[in-house]
């Protein structure tokens, strides 16, 4: 197969539990690269919040972002394509987060919103250091959040949970289905993401291979989460990674190593990058 784009999930997939790239991992995706095939981060997270690690890939020139709800162009930080909740949709469910007192980053124009208020109570859920220092350096905080968003009129891309108590997550979900036009997914076994009903990094990679003009069969995907289903579904090749959440495995075309032990460059080096490919 003649590949000409490879999407890349971040967190557990190209990225090692550090948040570095391998050695491997770059050399083989560099050699992609150098023919002519286009390396995309696809990622949950929001432009602002994308690691310089991942922009420095070789071939970088397109991410998605926002769990495929928007798609930029790193060239002039145009955005190619977009599809956010709409404005009512929007409103319906920040306002519902918030009467419930959950903490949430609410995803538009690529930087991501939160209130204030919220974070102090979710610092006695017993969350590690890490996770609020992320936290602290991403997001825009603000006293008033639905309030901000109607008055700048701003529909958003995504809403994030950072975190959701196990006990909690299956009734949210149902809940949060039952309110109106989402889709809920995760990135991990702690967080809930709540996108249009029809947004998806799939849908997101197929208006980029629209707009390149590159034939799905012709692109390959990996990720090892639930927010990366669609894609490995739509892409010719779907990878899923050996920390992937198991029920992902029946979903993919092939199961690589683990982020840590360089899965994504084993699986470039035996499908793309070898003289039978």
């Amino acid at each position: 197969m003649n590949f000409q784009l490879i999407a890349l999930d971040m967190d557990g997939t190209v990225l090692k539990d550090d948040k570095t790239v391998s050695k491997r991992t770059m050399e083989a995706l560099g050699k992609a690269a150098a023919r002519g095939i286009q390396i995309v981060p696809a990622t949950g997270r929001v432009a602002k919040t994308v690691p310089e690690e991942m922009l420095r890939l070789p071939g970088v020139r397109y991410l998605l972002t926002s769990n495929g709800a928007s798609v930029v162009d790193l060239t002039d930080r145009s955005v190619l394509y977009s599809h956010p909740m709409t404005m009512e949709a929007s409103l319906r469910i920040v306002r519902f987060f918030v009467s419930h007192g959950y903490f949430m980053e609410a995803y538009c124009g690529g930087v991501s919103y939160a209130n204030e208020g919220e974070l102090p109570p979710l610092r006695k859920a017993g969350l590690p250091e890490e996770f609020f220092r992320y936290i602290d350096a991403s997001q825009t905080f603000v006293s008033d959040l639905p309030g901000f968003l109607e008055r700048n009129g701003i529909p958003l891309e995504k809403v994030n949970l950072p975190y959701v108590p196990a006990s909690e997550r299956g009734r949210l979900r149902r809940e949060i289905l039952a309110m109106g036009p989402y889709s809920v997914t995760s990135s991990g076994t702690i967080n809930l993401e709540i996108n249009d009903r029809s947004a998806s990094k799939g849908d997101g990679l197929r208006h980029l291979c629209e707009t390149l003009g590159v034939d799905r069969k012709r692109v390959a995907a990996f990720g090892d989460g639930d927010n990366d289903r669609s894609m490995l579904e739509f892409a010719g090749l779907g990878v899923a990674m050996g920390n992937a959440e198991p029920d992902l495995f029946r979903d993919a075309d092939y199961v690589t190593g683990t982020n840590e032990e360089d899965g994504v460059a084993s699986a470039i080096e035996k499908f793309i990058l070898s003289e039978e490919s």
